[in-house]
């Protein structure tokens, strides 16, 4: 069971159909599950629905699934306090009160696969897949911002063979994302779970948690290569030249960067190693993973920008879980250049410290029932401040952002393709900055009286933002 070729869409279908993919040992990508992280384990995978035959003979199938879920919010960014201090950027006005703690919420996606298998034994195909809630906005044409547009996520093509490999193209997840070893979690709750979605952000930066897994390359069109495996070995490489899919040529720039422009990173490169074995009882999953890009060369104007270029992004992440008797434990450690909720999306300014994350994590299955555990950290550089007074500039270096979040969770599994889950998260988040940091050194002195440099958020008058998101649900995976 465990040596299996990954990236074909056999596999990826099979896990996608899983009624609930529940892990002892995270092994493999599957949107939509709900083993932890989109982590399923071998015995999670299920056999894929009956497919239809198309005219040209390929076998066309469908997946997804539909989620609906309840919450309660207890978060400090919504205090009255918080959203008078954070002004129009956090939605508040001189009289503003604080926001409802409660919430319902809806989440599908539909998949596509098309394959096909030649006399020769090479399988090959295409992936389609459908998120149901893009959000839209004045910005996006035809869009109504009603929260239920469909939006193309991913669209890949690949082709195989047995024993040389797979071959992806198209709007993908890069290598490393795909092969990365995740600590275990059950259901939604995880360092960057689902809980987000009910996560108010605005005036701040960068989003509500910077302890993710490392990042799946902007689904930008790329080209991906992952290999069979062997004596319980696979790796993947991958490239993108830049970091949107290649039509996006004539957006506006109010909108959408054009994809030419070299104002984002290009010339993405990722790969990984990743080890899966049993040792009589024992589970054993171990990887390696790392990306690197260049740093956008250019203004929106066309401008170089100078010595104000962002450092070339890097990161590197590195993940080892053991599953027996029903229990799996595990954990990550992720850094490098970069900043920002996503690793290895957001490059650095010039002057600031690599970022770095640890998480693990543990869950237990008996029968239908999934419960597990997590506990991470993480710090990123905040840079220096400058400050003129009387026509003295002085500089101090900021305290570093500190991210702790923990989070206990229950999956089961209530007939085939249906559960329910419950999930308790908790997020304190010490010395958010309200925007990309930089270091004042760098740029030119404020004006008498005035600051330059990073901005850090004032939460309920505190420096920390304490977030706490209770959830119940049901999921119907197909």
């Amino acid at each position: 069971m465990r040596k299996i070729l990954l990236g074909t869409t056999a596999v990826a279908g099979a896990a996608l159909l899983a009624p609930a993919a529940f892990a002892q040992a995270p092994v493999t990508t599957a949107p939509g599950s709900l083993a932890g992280n989109n982590q399923v384990g071998t015995q999670g995978v299920t056999a894929p629905s009956p497919a239809i035959a198309a005219a040209s003979g390929l076998a066309v199938r469908i997946g997804g699934y539909f989620d609906f879920s309840a919450a309660m919010i207890y978060d400090d960014w919504d205090q009255a306090r918080s959203r008078i201090q954070g002004g129009a950027a956090n939605g508040g006005a001189p009289n503003a009160q604080r926001r409802s703690r409660y919430d319902f919420r809806n989440d599908l996606e539909l998949y596509i696969f098309v394959d096909g298998r030649a006399a020769n034994g090479m399988t090959y195909g295409a992936n389609f897949e459908f998120q149901m809630d893009n959000m839209g906005g004045a910005n996006v044409a035809g869009s109504n911002g009603s929260g239920s547009g469909v939006d193309l996520d991913e669209a890949w093509g690949y082709i195989a063979f047995p024993n040389l490999g797979t071959l992806q193209f198209g709007q993908q997840d890069n290598a490393a994302s795909q092969l990365q070893v995740r600590a275990p979690s059950a259901g939604l709750v995880g360092t960057d779970g689902d809980w987000y979605d009910f996560i108010v952000t605005a005036g701040l930066f960068s989003g509500a948690y910077i302890a993710s897994g490392i990042n799946d390359g902007n689904d930008a069109t790329k080209v991906i290569y992952l290999s069979p495996q062997f004596a319980g070995f696979d790796f993947g490489l991958s490239y993108a030249q830049n970091s949107y899919e290649g039509e996006r040529q004539d957006q506006p720039t109010s909108t959408l960067a054009q994809q030419r422009d070299r104002t984002s990173l290009e010339n993405e490169m990722s790969a990984a190693l990743r080890y899966r074995g049993t040792f009589g009882p024992v589970g054993v999953n171990a990887g390696l993973g790392g990306m690197w890009a260049n740093s956008g060369a250019l203004t929106a104007t066309g401008a170089p920008t100078g010595n104000l270029r962002g450092q070339n992004v890097t990161a590197y992440t590195a993940g080892l879980t053991f599953s027996a008797y029903g229990f799996a434990v595990g954990g990550e450690y992720t850094f490098g250049q970069y900043n920002g909720s996503s690793v290895g999306r957001s490059a650095l300014n010039p002057g600031l410290d690599d970022s770095y994350h640890w998480v693990v994590g543990a869950t237990y299955t008996m029968g239908p029932l999934l419960i597990g555990a997590n506990f991470a950290q993480g710090e990123q550089d905040n840079g220096i401040q400058s400050s003129t007074t009387g026509g003295v500039t002085t500089y101090r270096s900021l305290a570093d952002r500190k991210h702790t979040i923990w989070g206990i969770g229950a999956v089961y599994t209530l007939a085939p393709g249906l559960a329910l889950y419950a999930i308790y998260q908790n997020v304190n988040d010490e010395n958010i900055p309200t925007g990309a940091p930089s270091n004042a050194r760098y740029l030119a002195a404020p004006a008498n009286g005035a600051t330059a440099g990073t901005t850090l958020a004032s939460f309920d008058g505190s420096n920390t933002r304490t977030i706490n998101v209770g959830m119940l649900g049901i999921r119907l995976a197909f």
